[in-house]
């Protein structure tokens, strides 16, 4: 099970200049294997993201979690990824981003500690971003 969502840094300049608009934007995951780095600002699946290729029942370019933002706090919906005969991975990561904004902008992401593969057609991976409870609140002084 991975940890909470850590959001990048740049996430919540971003938020402040109202490029996200976190009701409207279609946020997605995405699995990869390159460690995430403060320095990185937009989803980037060649150089910093390094995500699996659409083969073997992985979409290229992430899922989209029908995030819902309202009254300060945001959920959004599990994905389940099933592998097919060649399997998927290895991953550690799920970026969470932004696909409607133009340049991809980070989110956030989550940490499962150690490499993952789903290496049997069948083998699935669930990416709880936790229906019903808040994968983000912004609280307000």
């Amino acid at each position: 099970m991975a940890n909470a969502l850590t959001l990048y840094t740049s996430f919540s300049t971003e938020l402040g200049l109202e490029s996200h608009q976190l009701n409207t934007d279609t946020l997605k995951v995405a699995l990869t294997n390159a460690a995430p780095s403060a320095a990185h600002t937009v989803f980037d699946p060649v150089t910093n993201h390094a995500v699996p290729a659409e083969v073997n029942g992985y979409t290229s370019g992430g899922y989209d979690i029908t995030n819902l933002y309202s009254a300060g706090a945001m959920t959004g919906t599990d994905v389940t990824i099933t592998a097919t005969a060649g399997g998927i991975g290895p991953f550690r990561y799920v970026i969470l981003y932004n696909d409607t904004n133009a340049t991809d902008m980070l989110v956030g992401y989550y940490d499962y500690g150690s490499e993952l593969t789903l290496s049997n057609a069948d083998d699935s991976f669930t990416i709880d971003v936790e229906t019903g409870t808040n994968i983000l609140t912004i609280a307000s002084a």
